[in-house]
């Protein structure tokens, strides 16, 4: 059978600056299963070298090993990893052992890495076997040196390993512990298992059955203290290396992510504030654009899909041309779907009432026909409404009645209460004859004062003026608005004698459209908000790459001992990713808060509810996420390509 450890002609030089240091020279040993050997030798011998590539924590530069029959110079990464695990454990003079960590989830550790899951009850089996069943819930700061050691072989045995390699496992131990880890070492390999330790120390190696000693990177002397015929022959299949994540692993490294934060709180706190003012402004617009849109639609109706509306063309430099009346009666002869033609006369004015001025939309409209016998005019149908609308005789009459908005009301009135008051616009009385809810518009910005008074009085005794601000159109149906419209743009171009391929002077949008505008409008506000958030969460990117590096530099030693116990570069990446996703993830879910309360603080001023939706918590969850992963891949990927040995050596 061949030896469990097969080591041929291997050389190891380590090249610092400009020199050479040789720390193995074609050195070649054999060791069998069930063999405890002392590797022995004064400080730079090559002894802990030697070790390290036994337990392929390193690689030689020249010769063969060979792992239980198994050549390993063509072995990847991740195979490696993979045999660390499963057929390999540690015992380092350090101990090494998770800070504020229990002695239990310490001998757990390993077993993360194995893809096969964790298992308590053999931890504490472990633990047990090296005598320290009543310290499994005490944390490393809690335990004697002795006791850290020994935590530290039962993390060794946890996998149920080939071979243990101790590395000064009694270096900082007192003589009592020494003389305690090393029975523990002696009664494990009675059991069977192959032990491999480095010391400096002629009173422990004293306690091995095999002694190799070195010098200068060769072996100059292998003493063996037991028959040949008293060690085992092993045979092993080496292990597969892992393509995927146990759950177990994931949840450790979510574990070891918040252990890192919470460890470090006022810092991390600092690293997601950019997260989260810049997520909380991107979702404090989503949120009141979101409640824009819901309003104007929950607002709207059948009535106003069927609307459609003639306004001047406004361009740079030119005056529009506004509409006259025969405007109006070509769209009513030439557009058979204009069921309904109102042309309408605004204007900003100041509105008066005793000593009360105030500046006011008025709007001026036909009024109703009595003939129909229709309570209100078409404007006014689904709105509630105090009093009554003007109608069409007072408006051939030029009747100085108006109706005033409930926020116009309000204002001139601390009651509310102005039907048959007296009110003065633009210095002329009128009697209010009504008083109607706000329109939903009107109540998104705020509540726009408005008063409506009949057409011809507003262009006769107010504006002194003919010409039309715009028309309104109401079509038969919704889905006949579109052709609708076509009709009033023939009709209007027959109507003003434009030529064949000049470009209207009017504009004409139907309620859909007009939707759309409004949504192109809060797109471009939305556009410089977002620039502003954007810097924000590049600020805040920046700082969560600056503490990631931080937080390598920091555990450097923890990275090297999970490499030592079976991390592969994927493992150790993803964990330092994970970390950084949940610094982001936890700043983008203060900051959807932040930003929905924003958007409640901003309802105060434009009325408007804050709507959060599904969409919304998605898009902050998931850029969040992006940020954690963009920002945090760099250090993330200088953690996974630290060599174990160098790490573990890092002060």
């Amino acid at each position: 059978m061949a030896p469990l450890i097969d080591i041929r002609n291997v050389s190891k030089t380590y090249v610092t600056g400009t020199f050479r240091v040789e720390a193995l020279k074609e050195v070649s040993i054999r060791i069998n299963a069930g063999e405890l050997v002392a590797l022995v030798g004064p400080s730079g011998s090559g002894k802990s070298t030697l070790l390290h590539i036994m337990g392929f924590l390193d690689r030689p530069d020249a010769g063969e090993y060979f792992f239980a029959g198994h050549p390993t110079a063509s072995l990847g990464e991740g195979r490696l990893a993979a045999i660390r695990s499963r057929m390999v454990g540690f015992i380092f003079q350090s101990f090494h052992l998770l800070k504020r960590t229990s002695a239990k989830d310490n001998v757990m550790l390993p077993m993360v890495y194995t893809g096969l899951g964790t298992n308590s009850q053999k931890a504490l089996d472990c633990l047990k076997l090296v005598g320290l069943a009543d310290r499994v819930k005490h944390r490393s700061n809690e335990l004697s040196g002795g006791q850290c050691q020994r935590v530290a072989i039962a993390r060794a045995l946890v996998n149920d390993p080939l071979v243990v390699m101790a590395d000064e496992p009694t270096g900082n131990l007192d003589a009592v512990s020494r003389q305690e880890v090393m029975q523990v070492i002696r009664d494990l390999n009675a059991r069977g298992l192959t032990v491999v330790i480095v010391t400096h120390d002629d009173e422990i190696s004293a306690m091995t059955h095999r002694v190799v000693r070195l010098k200068d990177g060769a072996i100059v002397s292998d003493e063996t203290r037991v028959p040949e015929t008293a060690v085992a022959a092993a045979a092993a299949n080496l292990p597969p290396a892992r393509m995927s994540f146990s759950p177990s692993e994931f949840l450790e490294q979510l574990k070891v992510a918040f252990k890192a934060i919470w460890s470090h709180k006022m810092r991390s706190c600092l690293t997601i504030l950019g997260i989260f003012i810049g997520v909380g402004a991107i979702i404090s617009l989503m949120t009141i654009s979101e409640g824009f849109m819901k309003s104007l639609l929950s607002g709207s109706s059948e009535d106003d899909a069927k609307k459609v509306w003639v306004t001047p063309a406004w361009e740079h430099g030119r005056t529009p041309r506004r509409f006259v009346m025969g405007d109006v009666e070509a769209i009513k002869a030439q557009a058979p779907l204009a069921e309904k033609v109102t042309p309408i006369l605004a204007r900003d004015l100041k509105i008066s009432a005793g000593d009360k001025h105030i500046s006011s939309g008025v709007q001026s409209r036909e009024g109703f026909d009595l003939a129909e016998q229709k309570p209100r005019d078409k404007f006014f149908e689904n709105r509630k409404m105090t009093g009554r609308f003007f109608t069409k005789e007072e408006n051939l009459a030029k009747a100085r009645v108006a109706v005033l908005n409930r926020t116009l009301a309000k204002k001139l009135f601390e009651s509310g209460g102005a039907l048959n008051e007296e009110i003065r616009i633009n210095g002329i009385s009128f009697t209010v004859v009504g008083v109607a809810e706000d329109q939903k518009a009107e109540q998104i910005f705020g509540g726009r004062p408005t008063a409506y008074i009949p057409l011809n009085t507003a262009a006769k005794r107010v504006f002194g003026a003919n010409r039309l601000d715009y028309i309104e159109v109401t079509a038969p149906t919704p889905a006949d608005a579109p052709e609708a419209r076509r009709q009033i743009i023939m009709a209007l171009r027959a109507q003003r004698g434009t030529r064949e391929g000049a470009e209207d002077d009017f504009d004409v949008k139907t309620f859909e459209a007009q939707i759309e505008m409004f949504k192109s409008t809060m797109g471009k506000l939305s556009l410089v908000v977002y620039s502003i958030a954007g810097i924000s969460l590049l600020v805040g990117g920046i700082g969560i790459m600056n503490i990631m590096l931080v937080s390598v530099t920091e555990r450097t030693r923890e990275i090297g001992l999970r490499k030592a116990l079976g991390a592969r570069n994927m493992d150790i990446l993803s964990q330092f990713l994970i970390e950084a996703v949940v610094l982001c993830v936890i700043g983008g879910a203060l900051g959807v808060g932040l930003g929905f309360g924003l958007g409640w603080a901003a309802y105060f001023f434009i009325k408007v509810p804050p709507t959060l939706s599904t969409g919304t918590i998605s898009f902050a969850f998931g850029f969040s996420t992006l940020i954690g992963v963009g920002f945090g891949f760099w250090p993330a990927l200088r953690a996974a390509m630290l060599d174990p040995i160098e790490a573990l050596r890092y002060e």
